[in-house]
């Protein structure tokens, strides 16, 4: 029965680090696809769609591993990205990159928060169009609402 548990166990753990690698493609507007490929430290951003073929590679300053949602970040209707990981310490919290969806160009451009200078524990409230996160004032937690540009 261990050595069961134990080999159940390995596969989820095996699962969990190739799940990051696996392509993940979504379409953020009519006629665009966009397919994000992982490796490692680096996020590769594959545009394909009005305006051609664009490809961008993202780095990422960190040894936990990394997580992608996608999502609506500036509330315009078109489907933007994010990659979260816990941060390098003592894991107590998130940090965000948030990619936002430039129609025009058919390009995402990196949001930056309204204080601080990352989106930690990022918290999306659409109802009120805002994202809220935590910043750190004179080494203390603050709060950060961050109302991003539609455009």
């Amino acid at each position: 029965m261990k050595v069961r548990n134990f080999f159940v166990v390995m596969a989820v753990v095996f699962w969990s680090a190739v799940a990051f690698a696996e392509p993940l493609s979504f379409s953020p507007d009519k006629g665009v696809s966009v397919t994000l490929v992982p490796d490692k430290n680096n996020l590769t951003v594959i545009t394909e769609g009005k305006n051609g073929s664009k490809t961008e590679a993202i780095s990422f300053q960190t040894e936990k591993a990394m997580h992608v949602e996608i999502d609506d970040y500036n509330f315009d209707r078109l489907k933007d990205f994010s990659v979260w990981y816990i941060d390098d310490g003592m894991g107590t919290y998130s940090i965000h990159r948030i990619f936002i969806y430039i129609p025009e160009n058919s390009t995402f451009k990196e949001l930056s928060p309204a204080c601080g200078d990352e989106f930690i524990n990022l918290k999306v409230d659409k109802a009120k169009r805002i994202l809220n996160s935590t910043y750190y004032k004179a080494n203390e937690p603050a709060l950060c609402v961050t109302k991003p540009s539609r455009k």
